[in-house]
């Protein structure tokens, strides 16, 4: 902007002196009015485009301040208050109350029917046996037996049931193997129970016990005189008898025909399918296949899971023992119940309810625990020649 002085010069050469200095001073006014309308009209620029920003970014709820107080407040203008925020909590808490029970309830049943299958696979490898063999497996000797694959699979083998399926299983290895003991075979693990079939101790266990037959029956049937469901005398009631290679060679003529006793004297059941020394016909099943256990649940007090106890100590391959046989002679058990020494040679599990059974005809059932005594006990004699109806 040109000042007075530049103005005046200009005008003098023009004008009179008077009148041009007159003139000079209004025309600097008139610029400075200028200079003040532009300045103005600039600011006025600037701020209509701050408050467009300032709507723009209030329609986002990114400020609640404008540009021009410099106060940048970056908090959404809608929010959850506290209270709206707990009940929302308390809701969500209510849901997966709700929804738990329910999720437990199929993650149960799915572990059923994994153990269910595990059964099928047992029946599998039993049938293979005895399609094979013509003989169900043995029930070996005892618990203190050792199980080798040069003694056949007959009366003469000290393995129980589990070690002589072995082959059938495409376990071959470890039927041969030195260590078998410490080899994992997953079939022999309930699910429900453990995820590992080693157990206590660091050996292989099965969760799962051949059916040995009873000793005696809460309500024993009339006309017992055929039905071959006692071996020796049921006091005592010895799991573990002490049978030696002479002792079942005397007693092999008759063990899987007849009644008998060991040369030693002791109790055993030998009602059911496998038992101590066993070699089962299949025509020896005169109740029919679809009417006798062949593999179930074993009861096992929730105690020993971890710890070890009698049923739950010794290797899946040993000859007769809690560990690998049971019977009907007690009511099946839920492994929530207490133990006690008289329920050792209980079938039973880990399922709400009830336990898994295969039977000779290969089905699998859930039998309740509720089951009445007697059925339970006529379900474990192969030829107790009394009429029964099947879960």
């Amino acid at each position: 902007m040109a000042t007075i002085s530049q103005i005046r010069i200009r005008l003098h050469e023009g004008f009179p002196e008077k009148q041009a200095d007159l003139l000079a001073v209004r025309l600097h006014r008139v610029e400075r009015y200028c200079a003040l309308l532009q300045t103005h009209a600039d600011e006025r620029g600037v701020a209509s485009n701050i408050h467009s920003d300032d709507r723009k970014l209030r329609e986002r709820g990114r400020i609640t301040h404008t540009h021009r107080q410099r106060n940048f407040c970056l908090q959404p203008l809608h929010g959850f208050t506290l209270v709206e925020l707990l009940v929302v909590i308390a809701i969500i808490g209510v849901l997966v109350s709700l929804l738990m029970p329910a999720l437990q309830s199929a993650r149960e049943s799915a572990r059923r029917t994994s153990c269910g299958n595990n059964l099928k696979q047992l029946y599998t490898a039993c049938a293979s046996h005895l399609l094979l063999l013509g003989h169900y497996p043995t029930g070996g000797w005892n618990a203190a037996s050792t199980a080798s694959p040069d003694l056949g699979a007959d009366w003469r083998q000290p393995g129980g049931w589990a070690y002589t399926i072995l082959p059938f299983m495409e376990e071959k290895n470890t039927y041969n193997a030195a260590n078998r003991n410490s080899l994992p075979v997953p079939v022999f693990a309930c699910p429900s129970r453990r995820a590992s079939p080693i157990g206590p101790g660091g050996v292989v266990m099965t969760d799962y016990a051949g059916n040995r037959g009873a000793w005696s029956s809460p309500n024993p049937a009339t006309a017992s005189t055929n039905r071959d469901t006692l071996f020796g005398a049921p006091s005592g009631e010895t799991f573990s008898p002490s049978l030696t290679p002479s002792g079942a060679a005397s007693a092999a003529a008759t063990l899987n025909t007849v009644q008998a006793s060991f040369s030693s004297g002791v109790s055993a059941a030998t009602g059911g399918i496998i038992f101590i020394g066993s070699s089962l016909l299949p025509s020896r099943i005169r109740d029919g296949t679809s009417n006798t256990y062949l593999f179930a649940e074993k009861y096992v007090p929730q105690s020993f899971y971890t710890t070890g106890g009698t049923g739950y100590l010794n290797s899946a391959y040993v000859g007769d023992s809690p560990d690998t046989l049971r019977g009907g002679h007690r009511l099946p058990l839920s492994d929530s119940t207490t133990w006690a020494d008289t329920q050792k040679g209980a079938f039973g599990g880990p399922h709400p309810g009830n336990f898994n059974a295969a039977f000779c005809d290969g089905s699998v059932r859930s039998i309740d625990f509720s089951i009445d005594a007697q059925t339970h006990f006529l379900l474990s004699a192969r030829e107790d020649r009394q009429a029964v109806q099947a879960p």
